[in-house]
């Protein structure tokens, strides 16, 4: 991850779920398998901002009135709730990527970010093999058969 292209972007409030799944999906998946989201920070950035425990509790409605832009709110709204975890290079973040979170763009913002989810359907149509690590790579790790198995 990195900076914006379009210097103007706003950090913006979001559950990765909210992509692909209506808010009734959004709110029953809470209760399914969780998507663990690792953030190696390269470079000091100004971090994460997330929702606590809200990978478990579904949004209340200053929550879901930002995430979602509703009654005059904007998905770059502050949050009471947020809490800004910074990372200086060599930090690992490891959270759900169903919490409410938003990236905070500044500095030089560059982080390798891996998604682990659950060899499940529902994850795996998002795969994009041009994405994963070729076999030469994958077998360098302690377990390739990460990689290897959804695809």
């Amino acid at each position: 991850m990195f900076n914006p292209v379009k210097v103007t972007q706003k950090n913006y409030w979001h559950r990765d779920m909210q992509y692909h799944l209506n808010v009734q999906e959004q709110q029953a998946a809470l209760n399914g398998p969780d998507v663990v989201h690792c953030r190696l920070a390269l470079e000091d950035e100004p971090g994460i901002e997330l929702v606590p425990h809200s990978h478990k509790n579904w949004d209340t409605p200053e929550e879901l009135n930002v995430r979602l832009a509703k009654n005059n709110k904007l998905p770059s709204d502050n949050l009471t709730t947020g809490k800004v975890i910074k990372l200086n290079a060599g930090d690992l973040l490891l959270f759900s990527a169903n919490m409410i979170h938003r990236g905070l763009y500044g500095k030089n913002r560059l982080a390798l970010d891996i998604i682990f989810c659950e060899n499940a359907p529902q994850f795996t149509a998002f795969i994009n093999a041009a994405n994963t690590p070729n076999s030469a790579i994958a077998n360098k790790t302690a377990n390739p058969q990460v990689f290897f198995n959804p695809l």
